[in-house]
């Protein structure tokens, strides 16, 4: 599986791309029809600060405020596929952005 963060895509590396307040995350759909979540964890890196959340499977794209990326600074993201709640995959590698407002 794939991550994308849309509004200046990015895939995993160790430099965050700069994207603006309204930016949009995103990852490929699994082939596998027992998922029925995807986990994304989100960490601000500023204040250390963990961000979890379910995501139906039926989607593949969220906003970064929905989710929790709501200020400046730079923030790591993952995602995994789950079969419930508390039965999840490996997580993607982490994909760096930098929320900028200009």
């Amino acid at each position: 599986m794939s991550l994308l963060l849309i509004v200046g895509c990015t895939t995993p590396t160790k430099q965050p791309t700069t994207v603006g307040p309204y930016c949009n995350i995103s990852w490929d759909k699994t082939n596998n029809p027992k998922v029925a979540w995807y986990q994304l964890t989100l960490i601000d890196q500023s204040k250390q600060a963990k961000i979890v959340r379910f995501i139906p499977a039926d989607f593949t794209t969220v906003s970064c405020r929905e989710v929790g990326a709501n200020h400046e600074g730079i923030w790591e993201v993952t995602v995994q596929s789950c079969y419930d709640k508390s039965t999840c995959g490996a997580p993607t590698e982490a994909a760096r952005m930098q929320i900028t407002t200009k």
